[in-house]
């Protein structure tokens, strides 16, 4: 039996980031208001803590998954035979429950320790449990989400992570402004997982059915999928750790702070996310039908709509960042605002780069080599933690940050380079630098006090505004660059 797979169109790769951009825009605004209600009510050390569960299940994510999500996208996008699509996702899922369920055990078993470990105090032993059990229904909930993307339906996984964020967050609101307890809050993200796990492992079993599992097959994706274990985890070391050295040197109040401005300085990643997420089952449909240069020419674009947006993005965060504290939390937080802020956007453009282009080692089945090259960037991010962060506090880790993802950047660009004779323009770059510096220093001269949201959006815009025409001045696009950018947005590329 078969399954219909719909031939890829640009206007279908245009479509898809459209709806994977609306859904993290939405994300995002819902995080704006997620930021003032955790942080006014329970202030800096609960939200400290609260941002520890936070990256503690990032970290265990890839570690439950297998990344075998990753191995459904590469393997099954053009799958059409229902019985092997049916059974290597029913394994993938059996193996995938399996480990969430001895997580769990663990948890129970080691909460003590844990909590010393990850809190730097047992008194939160407790949340210890419910962070693991938040891990295992992520885990899931991933997993199946993956499958959605490897199967091009990329509306449809829209529109369930704007339903999913936003159910997760009216109880969040509601029982906060209430003064529950944080663990009654974690508890409701939970029981929100459990309900769309349920309901789309439903779903995919009314359409390619569920079978017993049979390891015969998943040989294949485990060899291509556990090697990157190691490096969802290293990655999560470069992305997070920081918070976990602050915690140690600084205390949980810092890391609260730090967490704060992290949240604002991670917007720049809703211009890479879309790309990223749409773009590797798309060009690994391109690359199993050994088209090669339209890898390299969607490899190319994406970088450059994406520094098109984030450069220019963690300029303008400089000069809003400091004010937005100030409307989202308290006075508590604003020590995190301004530079520190520019440099947390900063690392996240190096990091939007590597996401785009990491794809390269997946397509020519390298990846083996992603621990070691994550491994290093992990271990200057360590280095620098430890050396930085007792001299200058939170900026240190910042500035790790940065380093790590810069090292990561350059080595998939060069593996690129090797692999696809990708191209990385240098002039666009110094282009798009220039006028995003000069529309900072005009904004900063306009007679407008940013010390609300409806000021900051004033702001926003004619900062944008002033930005596209000096692009347009500058000609940062050429005009056969013009012409395939419409081309792809109206669906008229051949």
């Amino acid at each position: 039996m078969k399954c219909e797979i719909k031939q890829e169109s640009p206007q279908k790769f245009t479509r898809d980031i459209f709806w994977v951009g609306s859904s993290q825009i939405l994300i995002y605004i819902l995080s704006f208001f997620t930021l003032p209600v955790l942080t006014k009510i329970f202030g800096a050390e609960l939200y400290g803590l609260w941002s520890q569960i936070a990256v503690t299940v990032g970290l265990l994510n890839p570690i439950l998954t297998l990344h075998l999500g990753t191995a459904m996208v590469r393997y099954l996008s053009s799958e059409n035979k229902k019985d092997k699509l049916s059974q290597s996702f029913s394994n993938m899922f059996w193996l995938i429950a399996l480990m969430a369920f001895n997580c769990i055990i663990i948890s129970i078993l080691l909460k003590t320790n844990l909590s010393i470990l990850l809190f730097n105090n047992n008194l939160y032993e407790n949340f210890i449990i419910l962070t693991f059990i938040w891990a295992g229904t992520s885990a899931l909930f991933t997993f199946l989400i993956s499958y959605f993307r490897a199967r091009g339906k990329i509306k449809k996984l829209s529109l369930i992570n704007i339903l999913v964020y936003t159910t997760k967050f009216v109880p969040l609101y509601i029982l906060a402004t209430l003064n529950f307890p944080l663990y009654i809050l974690i508890i409701t993200q939970i029981l929100v997982e459990i309900g769309f796990i349920t309901s789309l492992f439903f779903s995919i079993n009314s359409k390619i059915g569920f079978k017993r599992p049979n390891i015969s097959n998943l040989k294949k994706y485990l060899s291509f999928s556990i090697p990157q274990i190691p490096s969802g985890s290293l990655l999560w070391i470069i992305d997070s750790s920081d918070r976990y050295f602050i915690t140690i040197f600084l205390g949980l109040t810092q890391t609260g702070i730090y967490s704060a401005s992290y949240s604002i300085g991670n917007l720049v990643s809703m211009f890479y996310v879309p790309i990223s997420f749409v773009i590797f089952p798309v060009i690994s449909k391109f690359w199993e039908k050994n088209d090669i240069p339209s890898v390299k020419l969607y490899l190319e674009y994406a970088t450059k709509i994406f520094l098109f947006f984030a450069i220019p993005a963690s300029i303008g965060l400089y000069i809003l960042s400091k004010p937005l504290l100030q409307v989202l939390t308290t006075s508590q937080f604003l020590s995190g605002g301004g530079i520190l802020t520019f440099l947390i956007a900063l690392s996240t453009l190096f990091l939007g780069i590597f996401q785009i282009n990491l794809y390269i080692i997946c397509l020519i089945e390298k990846t083996k080599f992603m621990p070691l090259i994550v491994g290093i960037s992990a271990v200057i991010n360590i280095i620098f933690n430890v050396l930085l962060i007792p001299l200058i506090g939170m900026m240190g880790a910042a500035i790790s940050t940065i380093i790590s993802y810069l090292v990561l950047s350059m080595i998939v660009l060069i593996w690129a380079k090797k692999r696809v004779n990708y191209h990385f323009d240098v002039i666009f770059l110094f282009k798009i630098i220039s006028a995003s510096i000069l529309m900072c220093l005009t904004i900063q001269i306009l007679p407008l006090n940013i010390n609300n949201l409806l000021n900051m959006g004033i702001v926003t815009i004619i900062g944008f505004i002033i930005y596209i025409t000096l692009t347009l001045i500058l000609k940062t696009f050429t005009n056969d660059e013009k012409k395939f950018l419409y081309k792809l947005i109206s669906g008229k590329l051949k």
